[in-house]
């Protein structure tokens, strides 16, 4: 099974930072940290105050990394 479906049925259509943080084992922290610095490339939206980013492009995003 592809990352990017697995993503999909664990998290939803949707992850947040929380959610990445969890998967990626590191802190929130760095991963705002990252974004304000325009340093983090994995596509998200912003929806408010909330960054949200789409399950199965960051499996597709962690698959590229990993080859």
């Amino acid at each position: 099974m592809k990352l990017e479906f697995a993503l999909v049925e664990r998290y939803g259509i949707f992850m947040t930072i929380d959610d990445l943080a969890d998967l990626i084992k590191i802190k929130k922290a760095s991963i705002y940290q990252q974004l304000y610095q325009g340093k983090l490339h994995i596509p998200h939206v912003k929806q408010g105050k909330r960054y949200l980013f789409q399950s199965a492009v960051v499996g597709k995003y962690l698959e590229d990394q990993i080859s």
